[in-house]
């Protein structure tokens, strides 16, 4: 993006003292002032912001990482985007590493896709753009009515492995499951390493299969069809144990596995 200096404003909330330090540092590189903001929460939990700056006619980056707090996170996001749409700012540009709520993105049981939810809140806000790292699925992007950039972490990894290893030539990347086969294998070919999956019982939060409509029956039903014919007892399928898939031994095992909020927050 091109941005003159004089029209361009970075604001940072209070998700996790570090986010403080990722917007000077944002600021420093780009050559300015970290935007005056005030954030607190009242003695009732109510989140209230002070834009303590104008806004008017700038374009507006408002940097928010997620703490263990993930509700008081996402409101002070709002609250702030919300405050400086009302400011009358010409752009509001969201930055948000990990995008909260960014796994229940799925119909699971009789539950909602809350992530659609949180998008639709975010746009009505008043963001104009929104930046974030590796979400839980790209389709999340379509939740959106706005522009969404869906950076990539991969390219730091893999320069931290083969900096950071000495012998990374000697290993082998795991996938957790068969569904983040495919994201290993992307590492594994980038890097010129095998790979290996590991196969077993998975998560029932993961599962497509747990809906109370796939259940089979508890009990016999006869006489359904006909008196002499009997609809047989569905059994549940059992889940396989746990095995790995691939040649790991005396090899280094690197595990891809989904990024946590928990590791957004300390950034």
């Amino acid at each position: 993006m091109n941005h003159t200096k004089g029209g361009l404003v970075i604001f940072t909330a209070n998700s996790h003292p570090s986010n403080r330090e990722l917007g000077k540092r944002i600021a420093e590189r780009l050559g300015v002032e970290l935007g005056k903001v005030q954030v607190y929460q009242e003695a009732n939990r109510e989140t209230r912001v002070q834009i303590q700056e104008s806004v008017r006619g700038k374009d507006v980056f408002v940097i928010q990482t997620v703490s263990k707090d993930v509700n008081t996170t996402i409101m002070e996001m709002l609250i702030m985007v919300y405050a400086c749409r009302t400011s009358c700012a010409r752009s509001i540009t969201g930055v948000l590493p990990y995008f909260p709520y960014s796994k229940q993105c799925k119909m699971r049981k009789r539950g909602s896709i809350v992530s659609k939810l949180i998008a639709s809140m975010v746009c009505k806000a008043g963001l104009t753009h929104l930046i974030t790292m590796d979400l839980h699925q790209k389709e999340i992007q379509g939740f959106f009515n706005i522009p969404v950039d869906n950076l990539r972490a991969s390219p730091f990894l893999l320069q931290y492995i083969q900096e950071e290893i000495p012998d990374y030539r000697n290993a082998v990347i795991v996938a957790k499951s068969p569904a983040s086969a495919k994201r290993a294998q992307s590492f594994a070919e980038r890097l010129r390493l095998g790979i290996a999956v590991i196969h077993g019982e998975a998560q029932d939060a993961e599962s497509d299969q747990v809906d109370g409509r796939h259940s089979p029956p508890t009990v016999k039903t006869t006489g359904a069809i006909h008196p002499s014919m009997e609809i047989p007892l569905l059994i549940p399928k059992e889940k396989p144990p746990i095995t790995v898939v691939g040649d790991v031994g005396g090899r280094i095992a690197i595990i891809v596995v989904s990024f946590p909020k928990a590791l957004w927050a300390r950034l």
